[in-house]
């Protein structure tokens, strides 16, 4: 099963990642806009059926990308996120000055 952003905007380039949940080793794919805040994939994962089993920590979490915080405020395009890349998810959340 295949989880889809529905955003209309022919303009932007579509992206597959894949999410790893901390305490997995399935990876997700989810749809999204390259141009879409890396926000955008909370409300997706929110979303998925219960048949992928996915478990979001309720004390938060936050996205890893090659080893590296993502900014739920930037784009998937300015991580240089691409096709079939892997996302993960941490426990906790991210503070302090950037």
């Amino acid at each position: 099963m295949l989880v889809t952003n529905n955003n209309n905007n022919n303009n932007a380039k579509k992206l597959r990642v894949m999410v790893l949940p901390k305490c997995g080793t399935r990876k997700i794919p989810v749809d999204v806009n390259a141009g879409d805040n890396v926000g955008e994939l909370r409300k997706e994962l929110a979303k998925i059926p219960q048949r992928f089993q996915l478990s979001l920590p309720q004390e938060g979490y936050f996205f890893i990308y090659k080893q590296n915080v993502m900014d739920d405020d930037r784009s998937f395009r300015s991580h240089r996120v691409d096709h079939g890349d892997t996302i993960e998810i941490f426990n906790g959340s991210v503070s302090g000055d950037s």
